[in-house]
């Protein structure tokens, strides 16, 4: 219990110093299931909020709709001349089962990748290459 709230209170603190830096919230009208780090979350109307300072980012997600969050730290990617007008969600996708994969908000060039899960690397793994791409949703 002790651990949880230490857990609980640095993530806040990773959300208090990073407002610092930069912070965008979009909404997207996911129109699927997909994974998020360890959930899965229902197709809906979701309010994706990044925040990021130099070194990580942390990504947070909420369907107001389902009733849903969940939230993840991500590792920069990106960050050359190029500047996206419009975020971005991008997903790995195998067969029917999506995987959120990369988040870039509008006006930053760098955006926020998230680890593979053991999930996805199993998923991926059986499945054909035929069967396996990338979804992208873009939102300005």
């Amino acid at each position: 219990m002790k651990n949880r709230s230490f857990a609980t209170l640095g993530i806040l603190a990773l959300l208090a110093a990073g407002s610092a830096f930069g912070q965008q919230r979009l909404r997207y009208d996911i129109p699927f299931e997909f994974h998020f780090a360890d959930a899965v979350m229902p197709a809906g109307q979701y309010d994706v909020d990044m925040t990021a300072n130099h070194v990580q980012h942390l990504l947070a997600i909420d369907c107001r709709s389902c009733d849903a969050q969940a939230f993840s730290l991500t590792y920069p990617i990106g960050g050359g001349e190029n500047t996206p007008t419009e975020g971005r969600l991008v997903f790995n996708k195998y067969g029917d089962t999506y995987f959120l994969s990369q988040v870039w908000t509008p006006g930053y060039s760098q955006g926020g990748a998230l680890s593979k899960s053991k999930t996805e690397h199993e998923i991926a793994r059986i499945t054909s290459p035929a069967q396996t791409s990338q979804v992208i949703m873009a939102r300005r």
